[in-house]
């Protein structure tokens, strides 16, 4: 009896956090700390959570949900509406150039 060959390799998308456009939610989450004039240890009892919490959440380590970014964004002073809002701008650029220019 033979054995059937191997199947090839799936190819994936690549995961969201491991595209390089992902910095721009951390400096973004960063940003609206320091705006706001909090340290990690201030947001992070503004949240509820622990330093570590914050700062993996700024350096792309942990991804956060839209509702831990409205809080985080709200904890700041800002709505989502504008968190979002700043990553587009960020990005704007990047993004018409992946997609001819349309938006």
């Amino acid at each position: 009896m033979s054995r059937l060959p191997p199947k090839p390799p799936k190819t994936t998308a690549k995961k969201s956090h491991a595209r390089p456009e992902y910095a721009v939610i951390g400096e973004t989450l960063r940003a609206f700390r320091v705006e706001a004039g909090l340290t990690q240890v201030d947001l992070a009892g503004r949240l509820g959570r622990s330093q570590n919490y914050v700062s993996q959440a700024e350096t792309g380590q942990k991804r956060l949900d839209g509702l831990q970014l409205l809080d985080w964004s709200r904890a700041c002073g800002h709505s989502l509406t504008s968190f979002g809002a700043r990553v587009d701008a960020q990005l704007g650029s990047a993004g018409e150039e992946e997609n001819g220019g349309a938006r």
